[in-house]
C-alpha cells in the first residue's frame, strides 16, 4: 500500500510540475466528456419517451398534417368512435403549442373534457387539488417539468398567447409527453381559439384483448368519407413519427461525441508523451534503482488516467449541474423530451473519462520504455 501512495505522490508532483499545460489538458478532455455526456442524456431521453409510450392508446389525427394546430377535427367524431367495437374509452382533445418548431421551452396546452380525462391519461397531482380546475373556466392542472422550468407554483398565472390560467395543480406522470402538458377546459380553449365544435386529435383507448392496429384500421374507414378524414396511429407509433428527425439528429450527435472523445485521446496522449520526455532522465534514474519496465509503465498511465478522470468530474460534474438547475426540454410537435441529469449515464461517461485515459496512455509508454532510459541519465 505505502508503495501505491508513493507512486501516487510522485504522479501528482508531476501534474502540478507543469500546471498550465495538465489545466488545459483537464479543460480539453472536460469539453469532450462534457459533450458525450449531454449526447448520451438527450439520447435517453428520446429512449424514455420511446418506452413511456407503450400503452394501450391510439392516437386520432387529421391527414395530411404539418403541425398539431393544422388538425381540426370535428368533435362530434368522438361519439362514433366511442360506439366502435373495442374502444374502451375517447377523450378529444384541443392543443395548443406555444411553436411547432423544435424548441427548448415547449408548452402544450391540452384542452379536454375535464371528467373524462381521469380514464384517458395516468397522472398523479403533486401539488395543488387535483378536481378545482375541473369547475374553474381559467383553471388549469400543469406538468411538472413545465412547472419547474417556468418557476410556477400552485396561485400563479400562466399566459400562453392569449390564454391566462390558474395553476390549480401540478401533476407528475410517467406516461409520454405528459409533463410536458397543461390540462385545461375544451370550452375554454376552443374559445380562445375561435375553434368551437373543434378537436385537434382524440385519444383512444382500446379495450384489453382487441388488437390495436385493427382498431385504428376501423376509425380511419369509419371517417374516410366524411368532411375530415382522420390518420389513426399507436402511441407508440405516432411517438415514434413525431421525434423521428430528432432521433436522426441525436444519431448525428452520437458520433461527433465519440469523435470528441477520440480527439481528447489524441491531445492527452500528447500531454502524457511529452510530460514523460521532459522526465526520461528521472525515470532513468529509476530504472537504475531498480524500477520495473511496468512500474514505469504504471507512472504514465496513472498521470494519463488521472488527468483524464479529473476533466470527466469536472465535465460531467458540469452537466449535472446544469441539467438540475435549468430543466431542459426539447419540444418537437407538441411532445417534450427530457434531457434528465442521469447519475448511470454520469457514471459510464466517467467510466469513458478512465477508458481514455489507459488508451491515451499506451502510446507514450511504449514510445517511451522502448528507449534505454539509463541513456537519458548519462546524456544528463
Amino acid at each position: 500500500m505505502s508503495n501505491v501512495l508513493r507512486l501516487l505522490t510522485y504522479v501528482r508532483r508531476t501534474i502540478f510540475r507543469a500546471r498550465a499545460r495538465s489545466l488545459l489538458t483537464i479543460f480539453g478532455t472536460a469539453l469532450a466528456i462534457a459533450l458525450f455526456a449531454f449526447v448520451r442524456m438527450l439520447e435517453g431521453g428520446v429512449d424514455r419517451m420511446a418506452d413511456q409510450a407503450n400503452q394501450p392508446v391510439l392516437v386520432v389525427f387529421e391527414t395530411s398534417r404539418f403541425c398539431p394546430l393544422t388538425s381540426l377535427l370535428p368533435d362530434r367524431y368522438a361519439d362514433d368512435i366511442a360506439s366502435m367495437e373495442g374502444v374502451d374509452s375517447v377523450l378529444p382533445t384541443l392543443l395548443f403549442i406555444n411553436s411547432c418548431r423544435a424548441n427548448l421551452d415547449l408548452v402544450t396546452l391540452h384542452g379536454v373534457l375535464p371528467d373524462l380525462v381521469d380514464e384517458m391519461h395516468d397522472f398523479e397531482v403533486v401539488e395543488g387539488d387535483g378536481q378545482s380546475w375541473k369547475n374553474k373556466p381559467d383553471g388549469a392542472l400543469v406538468g411538472q417539468r413545465i412547472a419547474q422550468r417556468r418557476g410556477l407554483k400552485v396561485g400563479d398565472r400562466l399566459r400562453v398567447g392569449n390564454v391566462d390560467l390558474s395553476v390549480d395543480g401540478i401533476m407528475s406522470s410517467g406516461a409520454a409527453g405528459l409533463d410536458n402538458v397543461v390540462f385545461m377546459q375544451m370550452e375554454q380553449l376552443q374559445l380562445a381559439r375561435k375553434q368551437q365544435g373543434i378537436a385537434t386529435e382524440f385519444f383512444v383507448r382500446v379495450k384489453e384483448g382487441y388488437d390495436p392496429a385493427v382498431v385504428a384500421r376501423q376509425i380511419d374507414e369509419q371517417f374516410a368519407g366524411d368532411e375530415r378524414q382522420t390518420d389513426t396511429q399507436t402511441m407508440q407509433a405516432f411517438v415514434a413519427s413525431a421525434v423521428g428527425e430528432v432521433k436522426e439528429v441525436v444519431d448525428f450527435a452520437r458520433a461527433i461525441g465519440y469523435l470528441a472523445v477520440l480527439v481528447v485521446i489524441l491531445i492527452l496522449g500528447n500531454t502524457v508523451y511529452i510530460s514523460a520526455q521532459t522526465r526520461r532522465s528521472e525515470l532513468g534514474v529509476m530504472e537504475t534503482m531498480g524500477a520495473t519496465g511496468g512500474v514505469l509503465a504504471t507512472l504514465i498511465a496513472i498521470e494519463s488516467v488521472l488527468l483524464s478522470f479529473a476533466g470527466g468530474v469536472l465535465g460531467v460534474g458540469a452537466i449535472m449541474l446544469w441539467l438540475t438547475l435549468s430543466p431542459l426540454t426539447l419540444g418537437v410537435e407538441g411532445w417534450g423530451i427530457d434531457i434528465l441529469p442521469d447519475v448511470p449515464l454520469a457514471l459510464l461517461s466517467l467510466g469513458v473519462a478512465v477508458a481514455v485515459g489507459v488508451v491515451a496512455a499506451i502510446g507514450p509508454a511504449i514510445e517511451t520504455l522502448r528507449r534505454p532510459l539509463a541513456l537519458a541519465v548519462k546524456a544528463d
